[in-house]
């Protein structure tokens, strides 16, 4: 019986708008902002291919080297604080899920590859943190490297646990490498060649499995 249900965060728990970042490198970079915007999100993806956990000063040293840009650990510091202030969607299967997942006595975390502040924060704004007993980030280790799924297993059993998430990589297969079952988190019924996965298009479909 699954005790212990990790949720991933962004494209899982929260949808957010991420205009104001945009704006932020805009109003920070000057000219270099459409440059710097045009390979930022790959440049980050990158860094996670490469780099076990998010740090400010790591990812700044990151960032200059790939764009030859100053990208100071200030800029940095300025981003992770303005993601903290995004604007989130919160489905209402969504918290129809995680009050269902309580009553039934259920430990809830949540596994993110992002800065604690960040995350830690949009959870708050959004009203769910308190449903969650902890909440474990990427500026201690990120996904899909195992031990992250061994943190938010805590002290339950991996045969006692369960990750719930929209990338297949990060949240399914990464799990399932070390013997934790996942769901994949799929509303928009993108395609995937994975088989053997289980896979659901709302949240609805955990309340009628657990």
């Amino acid at each position: 019986m699954k005790q212990r249900f990790i949720f991933d965060l962004d494209g899982t728990l929260l949808h957010g708008d991420f205009t104001k970042e945009i704006n932020y490198f805009k109003e920070t970079l000057g000219e270099n902002a459409d440059k710097f915007l045009k390979m930022y999100s790959e440049i980050l993806m990158e860094y996670e291919a490469t780099h076990t956990k998010y740090d400010e000063k790591m990812l700044s040293d990151y960032y200059k080297q790939k764009t030859g840009m100053n990208i100071t650990s200030e800029i940095i510091d300025g981003w992770v604080k303005i993601n903290a202030d995004i604007n989130d969607v919160l489905l209402k299967e969504t918290i129809d899920m995680l009050k269902y997942l309580k009553s039934k006595n259920k430990s809830l975390v949540v596994l993110t590859n992002w800065f604690r502040y960040t995350q830690v924060t949009r959870l708050k704004n959004a009203g769910i943190l308190e449903y969650f007993d902890e909440v474990y980030t990427g500026d201690v280790i990120m996904k899909p490297y195992k031990n992250s799924y061994i943190n938010a297993c805590g002290k339950y059993p991996i045969s006692e646990c369960v990750m719930i998430g929209d990338t297949i990589d990060k949240d399914v297969l990464g799990p399932n490498k070390i013997g934790l079952d996942s769901i994949y988190y799929n509303p928009e019924g993108k395609d995937y060649d994975e088989k053997n996965i289980v896979s659901i298009n709302s949240f609805g479909q955990i309340m009628e499995m657990y």
